[in-house]
């Protein structure tokens, strides 16, 4: 039997940037508005991360054994990948 999708699935990934997107304004908060009724967008942003997290991530949130694939997938990463480590200090 097909599986009958009424909403079409809309995933924000990403740092902080993208879950902050769902603040009163936010790009997030605005597609959601968009959308109501139409789409279910859901938020997976994870502040703090870098790149390499997310990618160790990915399987927890896009599930080989997943019927329905969203329709629509933001990926903002990058703003934690350009820390620096912090400086050496002198031990005397």
């Amino acid at each position: 039997m097909d599986k009958f999708v009424l909403r079409p699935r809309l995933l924000l990934f990403g740092d902080s940037i993208t879950q902050q997107s769902f603040k009163a304004g936010g790009w997030g908060s605005t597609l959601a508005d968009v959308y109501q009724r139409t789409g279910d967008v859901q938020l997976r942003g994870y502040s703090g991360y870098n790149t390499r997290w997310c990618c160790q991530i990915l399987p927890y949130v896009f599930p080989p054994d997943e019927l329905e694939p969203p329709a629509l997938v933001t990926v903002m990463l990058g703003a934690n990948d350009a820390n620096l480590p912090p400086p050496l200090k002198n031990q005397p």
